[in-house]
């Protein structure tokens, strides 16, 4: 006697599962000193799926690395954050994380 066998996938999606990870394109200027206030430009930052209520409201927002150590945010868009540099000094990649993703990473160096 045969017996048949019937299994049962469920996969789970998170509300980020359409979108890209984030993408870092360039941090502006790409070497300052701690303190000073520098702009991460790049898409995905948000993590929210298009037709959102606001686009440019973020329902999700994550941090700026510099190497390991996170750097104060001061304005927070899907293109664009304004972040304050971390202490430190030397060459880092800088990356955005956010929802459980992390953005490539880009040359910065801390003066």
């Amino acid at each position: 006697m045969k017996r048949a066998v019937l299994l049962v996938v469920l996969v789970a999606c998170s509300s980020n599962d359409d979108v890209p990870a984030p993408q870092v394109a360039a941090v502006t200027p790409d070497q300052a000193a701690a303190g000073t206030v520098v702009t991460v430009t790049g898409s995905f930052f948000c993590q929210q799926a298009d037709g959102s209520d606001d686009p440019l409201a973020c329902d999700n927002t994550g941090e700026v690395r510099f190497g390991t150590a996170s750097g104060s945010i001061a304005e927070y868009t899907d293109s664009e954050i304004m972040v304050e540099v971390p202490g430190g000094a030397g060459s880092v990649q800088v990356t955005v994380a956010v929802a459980g993703r992390t953005s490539n990473s880009v040359d910065f160096t801390i003066e």
